[in-house]
């Protein structure tokens, strides 16, 4: 599905502008559209920032932000979403680095994500895709929150879009069946037996659209706009990891896909254009889509509230409090 142009008149001027995972690729690229649109200071991420500065050099001397963005200002951070403790000092540095200059942040887009196809254990204990898609990025979207809140003001309500995927409209077997109450299915998705790459994707993907289906129900969207973005097929590095078998569908991609900066817009379409309408909403290539039939179905529903109560037991262990504002 091709992503059209952003209406004419979007601007992100004189927005703070948070993308995680964005030295590179689509994150990249999200990032320097926004510069494009008039944001700053703008904020990227990378696991490792000394190896992120010429991401920052080149935002910088893009010769379209030299022109409409002369004072723009970018920073970068490390953030690796594999690691508690990285997430944690992230957001902690983060928050008291806005708090110390007395900024604060108009616009988040939680990208960081991973696609394993063999099975790897994060530092957590945790499954690798499961870790950084689903966990790690509930914790920092409940760590950004309150920044977000005091952010928003009469002229701007404060964003936050975590990106999602269609995969998650596929049917994966029992995974996608809310298991009995004394079954925990997180513990459950750590047996390497139950293990296969693109079906764990869909699954974390699945995974972190309940968790802000349930969060933009506890926010007012006049505090904070909480949205799903999907930029659909797109040619990334993401493919590079997909096993033999998979190469018709990642020659499909990569002939028929959308390039990064395709992308970039549809990440922009969920922070400029799409409005309070979209909260706990998804879009895909930048058009509003209902979820899939089992996240919609009672099932789904059921599933939806077990894990977001299965995730905030784990997130409490990690920074206690951590529900409280939103239980």
């Amino acid at each position: 599905m091709p992503i059209p142009p952003l209406p004419p008149k979007t601007s992100l001027q004189g927005l703070s502008f948070l993308i995680t995972g964005s030295n590179a690729g689509l994150g990249y690229s999200t990032a320097l559209l926004a510069l494009q649109l008039g944001a700053s200071p703008v904020y990227i991420t990378a696991r490792n920032a000394s190896k992120g500065a010429k991401a920052v050099e080149s935002l910088l001397a893009d010769p379209v932000v030299k022109k409409k963005n002369p004072n723009a200002k970018v920073e970068i951070y490390d953030l690796d979403m594999a690691r508690w403790e990285s997430v944690l000092g992230f957001a902690d540095k983060f928050i008291k680095d806005r708090q110390a200059k007395g900024e604060g942040l108009d616009i988040a887009i939680l990208n960081a994500g991973i696609a394993n196809i063999t099975y790897e254990q994060a530092p957590t204990g945790n499954e690798m895709i499961v870790q950084v898609n689903h966990l790690s990025t509930a914790l920092l979207s409940l760590l950004l929150l309150p920044l977000l809140e005091k952010s928003t003001t009469p002229k701007h309500t404060a964003r936050l879009t975590i990106i999602s995927s269609g995969m998650h409209t596929q049917r994966w077997g029992k995974l996608t069946e809310c298991p009995p109450d004394n079954v925990n299915y997180l513990q459950q998705l750590n047996d390497k037996a139950l293990f296969d790459g693109l079906e764990r994707y869909g699954v974390s993907k699945m995974l972190i659209i309940f968790f802000v289906r349930q969060l933009a129900g506890r926010i007012s969207p006049d505090k904070v706009i909480i949205n799903n973005v999907c930029p659909g097929a797109i040619k990334t590095s993401i493919n590079d990891r997909m096993p033999l078998w998979s190469w018709p569908l990642v020659w499909w991609i990569m002939r028929n896909g959308g390039t990064p900066e395709d992308g970039a817009r549809a990440y922009i379409y969920g922070v400029a254009v799409a409005g309070k309408e979209s909260q706990g909403q998804w879009s895909q290539c930048s058009q509003p889509k209902q979820y899939g039939d089992f996240v919609l179905s009672k099932e789904g529903q059921k599933m939806q509230e077990k894990e977001w109560k299965e995730t905030m037991q784990v997130l409490e262990k990690v920074r206690p409090g951590i529900s409280t504002p939103v239980s």
